[in-house]
């Protein structure tokens, strides 16, 4: 390689403080600071001594498609760090060959029969969701559709639906986990802060839970529980804690990622009436003409494009980081092995070089074949490559139709559209969401 050849070494970036450099901006505005990073100093951005933000489309598809297996999801400093603290021994949080056995354990659970039992038991439980609510009465949006995502999911994956209590205790559990994720500063396992205490405590139950659930008649039946079955019953089997890991983050990110995105969805609708009239009359057309499952969803064509656009503007995953284990060229620069490298779905779905209107609320843009001038890596809610969500489909389904069973009953109106707004935790939640159902 000739010396014109080598790559860059002086990556552009903010220096951001003396003494905490860019610690201060990230944490107290992440998705600001990220764009500003992007739209100032390009496709390749330092943010840190050992860290970098991709937003080329380009350099996004290498990263988590053709140079995947150059990266690890983790560090051994992060797993000795935070992931400790969390569901270390889960899939989500494999690397490798560890990885790779595991995915290909729960794999079939996730084709297309799962897809399809989604959408025939979702309209009970938006039935039990709405039954309470009254025309001109406030309701909590975010609570109302949290309660429904988790029973669905336990119901869907594992069976059997949690007790209300045990739901509450689940719930209850996503809170101080989400709160730990938004910490700046990373302090050492052993210091007792209130946060690592609240959650240690819930997990002592939550553990009581999900081990009484692995045990349960459900998991020997595969029709009944497909997930829980492969779990328990699969090759290689998996140890007791590493089951607990398993089934925590396959209910939290069921549970939090569909939560946040038919929230979204709504909030989108209730700002923009002709669409939510459009969704209206597409969804009874379809609730009256299809019978519940797949036939529905296809059905569903103008409220899918809803959905995806709710995720192009507020995709629940808004940063996904990756740790290189070599030496790496992006854009020109030299990327060296140990650096943390990061990409944005909030910046690169956002990003005017490629989307007509970027800010603005379009669903248009996804009728027929969908936006065809993008590149890949604009947009990639689930992610991409090996690792793109395994259940993509099924949460695609949920939320498709829980958005069409709200909207095709109620038109909703926000109570204080000021106080909306998105908290960037480890999904995007929307914050402040009250709302009015009105009659149609």
């Amino acid at each position: 390689m000739t010396a014109a050849a080598r790559p860059r070494t002086d990556l552009p970036g903010p220096s951001g403080d003396k003494y905490l450099g860019n610690l201060h901006a990230f944490s107290t505005d992440p998705l600001g600071f990220l764009t500003a990073c992007s739209r100032n100093y390009g496709d390749v951005v330092r943010l840190g001594a050992n860290n970098v933000l991709l937003t080329s489309p380009g350099d996004v598809e290498k990263m988590l498609v053709d140079r995947n297996a150059k990266f690890s999801k983790a560090s051994a400093d992060t797993r000795r760090g935070s992931r400790r603290q969390g569901f270390p021994r889960s899939t989500m949080n494999s690397d490798g060959a560890e990885w790779h056995a595991k995915r290909h354990r729960m794999q079939p659970a996730f084709g297309r029969s799962l897809a399809t039992k989604a959408a025939e038991i979702v309209d009970a439980q938006g039935e039990r969701m709405l039954a309470p609510w009254r025309p001109g009465q406030a309701r909590d949006l975010q609570d109302d559709v949290s309660v429904l995502t988790l029973r669905l999911v336990t119901s869907l994956m594992f069976g059997d639906e949690f007790s209300d209590a045990d739901t509450a205790e689940v719930a209850r559990l996503v809170a101080p986990i989400m709160d730990l994720s938004t910490s700046p500063v990373l302090l050492p396992e052993w210091v007792p802060t209130l946060r690592k205490l609240r959650i240690r405590r819930s997990m002592r139950r939550v553990d009581r839970t999900l081990h009484a659930l692995a045990a349960s008649p459900a998991a020997a039946d595969p029709q009944r529980a497909p997930v829980l079955h492969a779990l328990v019953h699969g090759d290689p089997a998996p140890s007791r804690d590493e089951l607990r890991d398993e089934l925590a983050t396959l209910i939290m990110a069921g549970f939090e990622t569909t939560n946040d995105s038919v929230v979204w969805a709504s909030v989108l609708l209730a700002q923009h009436p002709e669409a939510a009239e459009r969704v209206r009359a597409e969804a009874e057309a379809a609730f009256a003409g299809t019978p519940a499952g797949l036939a529905r969803m296809e059905a569903l064509s103008y409220t899918n494009a809803v959905v995806r656009e709710a995720l192009r503007l507020y995709s629940p995953v808004w940063l996904t980081s990756r740790d290189a284990t070599e030496d790496m060229e992006f854009g020109g620069y030299l990327i060296p092995a140990g650096t943390t490298v990061t990409v944005s779905q909030w910046v690169n779905h956002r990003d005017p070089r490629y989307w007509e209107d970027a800010e603005e609320f379009r669903p248009e843009r996804w009728l027929g074949n969908g936006p065809k001038a993008v590149p890949r890596g604009s947009y990639f809610p689930f992610g991409l490559g090996p690792r793109v969500c395994i259940g993509a489909a099924v949460a695609t389904t949920e939320t498709v139709h829980i958005v069409a069973d709200i909207w095709r009953r109620y038109r909703l109106e926000l109570i204080r559209p000021e106080r909306i707004t998105p908290r960037p935790a480890l999904a995007l939640q929307p914050m402040g969401v009250e709302v009015v159902p009105r009659a149609w």
